[in-house]
């Protein structure tokens, strides 16, 4: 069951490269919301509500918006919140990494194919041909010039074709539905030029069906994608109510893939060739330039259509040539839509793959990757792509990406966190770990869970010495190129006891364990995005003795501050897309040097290793120009402190529950449930402070007036509350979409912190505690404050101790652990007081 889990949790996590889509369109756009279901139009289009396509697309976007399940509550919904809105919630839950745009369709009111990297870390282009070559001919028609071949072919190629090449990552044909697949590579200049006569002189828009001239077009445009190593994607089987569904089998396409000249170009046969899988299958397994791409066929098809597809792809194809794409087009729902039902397709389809012995789950767990995202990366131009903030030159996200290829690996880390907070890895030759450590991990020390902040050496009463070993098992879903470090590798581990016996004290399988719980106990997922705050320092030593300051002095959201520290910024966002860790916002903190990253909210284990992965890549950045990054809670007492917010959210079947869905069944905008969670959490607050604030430097940060939720109380919108209700952008007023969770630094291990959360918030789900009222005004203005939170380690080490529940959740020997470090580093803390400037060389 583990392991059917880790199937699922690697179809769930995947972020998913979408490799064929089309632009959106304007709210207002003439282009009928009905077509977001069918590729019917007029009379037909009615019938579409009766399809069963239709049927479960609505419920499934109405579970989203939390609306009603019919056409009108979708719409009202869509038109009262607007399209950024649910562009940004759609594309959020397909957990769109990339998408790559074929701009060619001429909506009404179509978005530029740049804009949409508002909505995804990155953007890429594919160019239609056929449209291309309408549109020279049309303006040449418009220009009333006399046209031949000769002029036309030199104005399609160098006016057009190469001047779009610049953010092409892919071209496309779709002349199976003008004259079919059976294209004569041969074709004379003659006959084409005839046939560019006939279109030209019709003097009407040209809507190209020539074939003679259609064969030249794309034998002219293999050309250039040869030239420009670009693959060729090309529409078969269903896509358009013109085509003749005869004329778009890809078995016809052979005298092309047995064209010499052309042998190296990749063709990516799209929509699964619908009905021709089998056949696609067979060309793909014949054929080493032939790609399958299922996009459109899910989620137009009924669920059983959907899976018989799919498992005729496989049934030949070899898995590193299949490739997810939503098929997108005109209303982001199609994007969701697309995605939703290829992750639950894929693993159905692989399950079963296993239940008949044709894959192993750590295989199929290989599958995920490949089809999601690995063989997008082997194939397609990602130099060509342009991200989010806006660059527009070959980027390092597209570079970095193309180069995860292990041929040019030489190590590759194994990364844990310890019970104080510390990132460690082990290094392993990149040989070793694909042959050896891969599936059987290696040996670690016990004693490595019972280290301290101050000392390598075992702390006492951990019940953890030199005697005994674990093994650290890679989890290879989590498993990324190190942008800083070009010829290494990073994968998470799990502790095990022996390779599939999970050890109690492993803080991310304790993670995993609660969150289990939560899910099949109350069929919830807690997500989380983190707010991370840090110090960028440079070294003023002199003399033998140690100083770091600031590295600027910026003020707050300073704008010229900014402008100083953009190049390492950039450098940063760049390297987490790279490896689908998605910023939201940055900007300069309070401090001087100080900054504050915002990451996209995911599912809290997937969250808890991005942290890990982000802190990395803020020093390991930071190193390579020179600076010292520091998470240390309280740095230096002349500067403001630094902290690691979590934004906490539920969401059941991918749905927030958080958020209630009417204002007058539930207070504060929270659902019942959502309440009673967040109940748990805060009744159990004074304890977990000893697990998110995990050393004493920590209750430095946690003082009075200074936003870091220093007494025990919660509030709507109030800073200085340790629990604080949120309403972000895009939620409607009164609502409240998640909670922020202050009480939480960069020396916490986030694995332990967000499993004594989950924890609490199931006790508070089992025990139906309440909330008490929120304070939603300054604390000075009040004439009794609310009790204070533990002032030092050494009291929420105590509320740890005994607490009942957690001790329960995170199991006796796990709480021994974690109990045995705290103590140590409060003794040592208490006679060393001033070793905590050292400090910042470890968090």
């Amino acid at each position: 069951m583990a392991m059917i889990r880790d199937l699922r949790e690697a179809v769930e996590n995947a972020a998913a490269i979408d490799a064929h889509c089309h632009n959106l369109v304007a709210m207002d756009s003439s282009f009928p919301f009905l077509r977001c279901f069918s590729e019917a139009e007029g009379e037909a289009l009615t019938n579409t509500p009766h399809t069963l396509s239709f049927k479960r697309s609505i419920r499934d976007i109405a579970g989203l918006y939390s609306c009603g399940a019919t056409l009108s509550d979708v719409e009202n919904h869509r038109n009262s919140s607007g399209l950024h809105t649910i562009a940004s919630k759609c594309f959020d839950a397909a957990n769109i990494s990339t998408i790559f745009i074929d701009d060619g369709i001429e909506f009404d009111k179509k978005q530029e194919w740049g804009w949409h990297s508002c909505f995804v870390p990155a953007v890429g282009r594919i160019i239609g041909i056929e449209t291309l070559a309408e549109t020279v001919i049309n303006q040449e028609m418009q220009r009333d010039s006399k046209i031949t071949l000769e002029s036309f072919t030199e104005l399609f190629l160098t006016n057009v074709l190469l001047t779009n090449i610049i953010h092409c990552v892919a071209m496309k044909s779709i002349v199976a539905y003008r004259s079919g697949l059976e294209i004569d590579t041969h074709v004379s200049k003659m006959s084409a030029e005839a046939g560019l006569l006939e279109e030209f002189n019709a003097k009407k828009p040209v809507h190209i069906r020539n074939k003679n001239l259609l064969d030249y077009i794309f034998t002219c445009s293999l050309e250039v994608a040869l030239h420009f190593n670009l693959p060729m994607q090309m529409h078969t089987g269903f896509g358009e109510k013109e085509l003749d569904l005869k004329k778009c089998n890809p078995l016809l396409l052979r005298g092309v893939l047995e064209d010499k000249q052309f042998s190296g170009c990749r063709l990516v046969l799209l929509h699964a060739s619908y009905p021709f899988s089998k056949q696609a299958s067979y060309l793909a397994s014949v054929y080493s330039q032939v790609y399958l791409d299922f996009g459109l066929a899910i989620p137009k098809l009924s669920v059983r259509g959907m899976k018989s597809s799919i498992q005729e792809l496989l049934e030949l194809a070899p898995i590193n040539k299949v490739l997810f794409s939503s098929g997108g087009y005109a209303f982001p729902e199609t994007f969701y839509l697309g995605a939703k039902r290829s992750r639950e397709v894929i693993y159905s389809v692989l399950l079963d793959a296993c239940n008949d012995g044709d894959l192993t789950i750590s295989e199929a767990i290989e599958a995920v990757e490949r089809i999601f995202q690995r063989n997008a990366l082997n194939i397609y131009n990602f130099e060509k792509v342009i991200t989010s903030d806006g660059n527009d030159h070959s980027l390092k996200i597209g570079s970095t990406l193309l180069d995860r290829q292990q041929e040019n690996i030489v190590f590759v880390r194994l990364v844990w966190v310890e019970n104080s907070g510390q990132q460690k890895c082990r290094v392993v030759p990149m040989k070793h770990f694909y042959e050896i450590t891969k599936n059987n991990g290696i040996g670690l020390t016990v004693a490595s869970m019972s280290m301290t902040s101050y000392s390598s050496c075992p702390a006492k009463n951990t019940n953890l010495t030199a005697v005994g070993e674990i093994r650290i098992i890679p989890d290879m879903s989590t498993k990324h190129r190190i942008p800083w470090s070009e010829h290494e590798e990073m994968v998470m581990v799990d502790m095990h006891i022996t390779p599939g016996v999970t050890w109690e004290c492993c803080p991310r399988s304790s993670l995993l364990k609660v969150s289990k719980i939560l899910r099949e106990e109350f069929n919830l997922v807690m997500n989380v995005g983190f707010e991370i705050e840090f110090y960028l320092l440079k070294n003023t030593s002199r003399e033998e003795v140690e100083q770091f300051v600031p590295f600027d002095s910026s003020s707050y959201s300073s704008s010229s501050g900014f402008d100083i520290a953009s190049p390492i910024m950039q450098e940063m966002v760049s390297c987490l897309h790279s490896m689908g860790i998605f910023v939201e916002q940055l900007h300069a903190e309070v401090g001087p040097g100080q900054f504050e990253i915002v990451l996209r909210h995911t599912q809290c284990t997937k969250s808890a290793d991005n942290l890990i992965f982000v802190r990395e890549a803020i020093r390991g950045v930071a190193r390579k120009h020179g600076l010292l990054a520091t998470f240390l809670p309280k740095y230096s007492t002349n500067y403001i402190a630094s902290g690691c917010h979590a934004h906490l959210s539920l969401s059941e079947n991918g749905k927030n529950i958080f958020m209630t869905s009417d204002l007058s069944e539930a207070k504060y905008g929270i659902s019942k449930i959502g309440q009673k969670f967040m109940a748990g959490v805060f009744h159990h607050l004074p304890s977990i402070l000893a697990i998110t604030a995990p050393i004493p430097n920590s209750y430095d940060r946690i003082q009075p007036d200074a936003w870091s939720g220093a007494y025990h109380f919660w509030g709507r919108e109030n800073k200085e509350a340790p629990l604080r209700a949120a309403c972000p952008p895009g939620i409607s007023s009164g609502f409240t979409s998640n909670f922020e969770f202050k009480s939480i630094d960069g020396c916490a291990n986030p694995y332990l912190s967000l499993a004594s959360i989950v924890a609490s918030g199931i006790d508070g789900l089992r025990r139906n505690l309440i909330l008490p009222e929120p304070i939603d005004v300054v604390l000075s203005n009040l004439e009794v404050v609310p009790k204070r939170l533990p002032t030092d380690l050494s009291q929420s080490v105590a509320a740890l101790e005994n607490n009942c529940i957690l001790n329960e959740f995170l199991g006796e020997k796990l709480m021994t652990a974690i109990l045995g470090v705290r103590k140590a580093e409060i003794e040592y803390y208490a006679k060393n007081k001033f070793e905590a400037e050292k400090l910042i060389h470890i968090y």
